[in-house]
């Protein structure tokens, strides 16, 4: 994996980088974003699901989900309690396509380093904020890599990108959007999660469709860990839960091929 240089024109008001398996450069990176109740709850949360994973894997683990007809099982997982939020199925599906490309040999790009936290990993991962080896430390928008990628993942990332700048850029995001679609090499394909709520400027985008996909998808939550497949008109006015903190309805948007 190529690596690059960390920008050192990031503005020293920007969300603060994080080194992953540091636990206080991580609570100080949320508190910056989220405040001081945040942190002591997650903090709470992240403890207390260390024994709750021993039940749900235990004894919920052959629970099923079905979208865009393949059928999954919900993801959990400790490391941000995924029974709680949209990773429970946001993971599971996206794992699922990295494997189908793995296992061809094609170049893969995740925006926003998550997947990492749960497998073993030997794709590319771009993520301004996380320092960590193996992991680009660039801008999304900026990002011009000497090659081009067969696949391009994010798993709720895009609706962030500058929704916690300082000052907000609400635009930015849709900026991003715009650019991993000129790094997609013929015939490739960008899936996204985006969970949905959160910028409202995003989905302004969407309504408008200043950001369009080739192909939708689109689930809501049900109750506890529980999520079934959906239209828009089920997710469009979906509130973001920022106390848990989750998106109640996400967006499975692909542009390129079919899902494989």
């Amino acid at each position: 994996m190529t690596t690059h240089k960390t920008d050192s024109s990031v503005k020293s008001n920007s969300r603060l980088r994080t080194t992953t398996g540091n636990i206080l450069s991580k609570a100080k990176h949320a508190y910056n974003r989220e405040g001081m109740f945040y942190v002591l709850r997650s903090g709470l949360m992240m403890f207390l699901g260390y024994f709750l994973i021993y039940y749900y894997q235990t004894f919920k683990s052959s629970e099923k989900f079905k979208f865009q007809g393949k059928t999954y099982h919900y993801f959990f997982h400790p490391y941000c309690t995924t029974w709680r939020n949209e990773r429970t199925v946001a993971v599971p599906i996206i794992w699922d396509i990295v494997k189908e490309y793995e296992e061809k040999g094609k170049s893969i790009l995740e925006v926003g380093n998550m997947l990492s936290y749960y497998f073993k990993v030997s794709h590319d991962i771009l993520d301004i904020y996380e320092i960590k080896d193996g992991v680009i430390n660039e801008d999304v928008v900026d990002f011009k890599p000497s090659k081009k990628y067969d696949l391009i993942i994010s798993i709720l990332t895009l609706p962030e990108v500058g929704w916690y700048d300082m000052p907000r850029d609400p635009e930015k995001s849709v900026r991003a959007f715009e650019n991993l679609k000129r790094l997609l090499s013929p015939g490739g394909q960008l899936v996204l999660v985006v969970g949905l709520g959160l910028n409202t400027q995003f989905e302004m985008s969407l309504r408008t469709k200043t950001i369009e996909f080739n192909i939708h998808g689109y689930l809501r939550h049900l109750k506890g860990y529980r999520w079934e497949e959906a239209d828009w008109k089920d997710v469009k006015d979906a509130k973001y839960d920022k106390f848990v903190p989750t998106a109640h309805g996400i967006l499975i948007g692909t542009i390129g091929p079919e899902i494989p």
